[in-house]
């Protein structure tokens, strides 16, 4: 019973590494909170489930891409139309531009989609498989391995490609990666639409195991900002290792304890890192960015 826990705590912990390293890269490249990240989580699912699975009939894959590119769209557009403008503020109005933005697009899908929750079947089936006696549901199998799959690209697109390069230069030094020509606010405009479609990712996930609604997201991603700071406040590797800490954690700490706690685990989790660890498990250090 404790590993088919684990196995669960497993899948939902990767979905709040997807959020947190929205996070994380939104912070280094921007130095801003995406406090929008919840509810771009609850807009793509609507997207997704009532946009092009149902209404449009698209199949999983196609409807899953199309909802991802909308998301892309969104974020880049919200960088290039309200945070270009913003640069120049505080960080802190830019922060609580995310958060209007995020009010909006949990409005719109209000507006949009009504107020009734709509029910998503996994594409996969009801059924899993058997792995060292427990019993693993392909859903749960498909968001681990999406999870994983998406981190190895991601590293070999940081480290190898000109585009990754770029990202890494504009999150050092945004001032002199300006000087030696690289397009800043294109870069900046791709970071945050990256961010949109990780959390696009989640949403998409989540749907067959949720019922879609308007407030699927907040709690979502308010966790995944938790494991951004309990694996280190901007650490890729530590956005990782905190959401998995945290999905096991919290499904652990429901079994042992009692399901009525299981919101508040994540949050004394933080408290405690906070006070013994405030640093995460794995914080970033300046070489990181070099």
């Amino acid at each position: 019973m404790t590993g088919q826990i684990i196995i669960s705590g497993l899948s939902m912990g990767a979905i709040y590494a997807l959020l947190a390293l929205g996070y994380a890269f939104v912070w280094r490249t921007m130095a801003i909170v995406n406090f929008a990240a919840g509810e771009f989580v609850t807009f793509s699912s609507y997207i997704f489930v009532a946009t092009f699975v149902t209404a449009l009939g698209f199949p999983f894959v196609i409807a899953a891409v199309s909802a991802a590119v909308v998301m892309a769209l969104l974020g880049a557009v919200f960088s290039r139309v309200v945070f270009s403008r913003l640069q120049s503020q505080r960080p802190l109005v830019s922060i609580v531009a995310t958060v209007g933005f995020g009010i909006f697009l949990k409005e719109m899908a209000h507006i949009i989609y009504g107020p009734e929750p709509l029910l998503y079947p996994s594409p996969l089936g009801d059924g899993g498989i058997a792995l060292m006696g427990l019993n693993v549901g392909w859903q749960h199998l498909m968001i681990i391995g999406v999870v994983l799959a998406l981190t190895a690209v991601q590293q070999v697109v940081l480290r190898r490609t000109m585009v990754g390069k770029m990202m890494r230069a504009v999150a050092a030094d945004r001032d002199t990666a300006a000087l030696m020509g690289i397009p800043v606010q294109k870069v900046l405009a791709g970071t945050f639409a990256y961010s949109s479609v990780l959390a696009a990712l989640a949403g998409i996930l989540l749907a067959p195991l949720f019922f879609v609604t308007t407030e699927m997201g907040g709690m979502v991603g308010l966790k995944g900002f938790v494991a951004m700071i309990i694996g280190g406040f901007g650490s890729i590797p530590g956005a990782i290792l905190g959401g998995v800490l945290l999905g096991v954690s919290e499904n652990l700490g429901a079994y042992w304890i009692s399901s009525t706690y299981k919101e508040a685990i994540a949050f004394v989790l933080l408290l405690a890192f906070l006070a013994l660890r405030p640093q995460g498990l794995l914080p970033e250090r300046s070489a990181d960015r070099a």
